[in-house]
């Protein structure tokens, strides 16, 4: 029984040392994170205690098994935005819509400035990091640019001027963007005129060319009665016969022809064809 106690309490131990090392080891993997490439490694400690001096940038291998330590990844590659179509007014009241969407990507080296200003929003997971940036801040700021924008124009005014309202829109788009540290790459306006512009757009297209149709069918009209005229007149001289300038031509017409010898004679110089 003595010599049974002894080897059953060291295969105890030897059992617990095993589990032991298990635990350790799973610690250690599950402890040690690596900053995925074209990320930005963001390293917060202390529980971000003391404000943006308990974060700092990071590449590589993170062990994050101390408390109040957490790795951030934030993606440095391109990402599209699109925010739901809102209504936007004119200064006279001129209802349009705007579907927008957009591009863009984080500035490389405000991976700090990011995390430190957006960690409430609930960006722990790189998959959701940038969509809830978007829904929570991007996408407010192109529907207000464009709201605020509106209002500088009338409704016909912005309608014959979409090309410099856009231009304006992306313009201010690019400094906020900078200001949240982000890069703005490309924007799409998406914008629709009010329901009775489209109408009256539609009325003055088909009038145009209902224009150009009959301009052709005019056209046409005079180019007919041109060769009406001409095939009347060609017709009336035939009708009153051969007059002396027509017999002439013939004339030249039937001797250049000929294969026979022709000789033409004023009367004092002979002149000899196909001789």
């Amino acid at each position: 029984k003595y010599l049974f106690y002894i080897c059953k309490h060291k295969l105890d131990n030897i059992h617990m040392k095993k589990i032991l090392m298990g635990l350790i080891l799973s610690t250690m993997v599950i402890s040690c994170s690596r900053v995925e490439p074209n990320y930005e490694g963001v390293l917060m400690e202390n529980y971000g205690r003391n404000g943006k001096e308990d974060f700092s940038t990071v590449t590589g291998k993170q062990w994050v098994i101390s408390p109040g330590t957490q790795l951030y990844q934030v993606p440095m590659f391109e990402t599209s935005g699109d925010p739901q179509a809102v209504q936007v007014s004119a200064k006279d009241a001129g209802v349009f819509t705007v579907d927008p969407s957009y591009q863009y990507q984080p500035i490389r080296g405000k991976g700090v400035d990011i995390v430190f200003n957006y960690k409430h929003l609930g960006i722990d997971e790189p998959e959701v990091m940038m969509d809830n940036v978007e829904n929570a801040i991007l996408n407010k700021i192109v529907t207000n640019a464009y709201r605020e924008e509106a209002r500088n124009y009338t409704t016909d005014s912005l309608m014959n001027n979409l090309n410099t309202f856009e231009k304006q829109v992306e313009s201010r788009l690019k400094k906020e963007f900078e200001g949240k540290f982000f890069v703005l790459n490309n924007l799409t306006s998406g914008l629709k005129p009010p329901k009775s512009m489209e109408e009256a757009i539609e009325r003055r297209n088909n009038s145009v060319q209902e224009a150009e149709k009959v301009r052709n069918e005019l056209q046409v009209s005079k180019m007919n009665l041109e060769k009406a005229k001409i095939d009347a007149e060609t017709n009336r001289v035939k009708s009153q016969g051969l007059d002396g300038k027509l017999l002439q031509e013939k004339w030249i017409e039937a001797i250049r022809n000929t294969d026979n010898k022709v000789i033409i004679t004023d009367g004092r110089t002979p002149i000899i064809f196909n001789q």
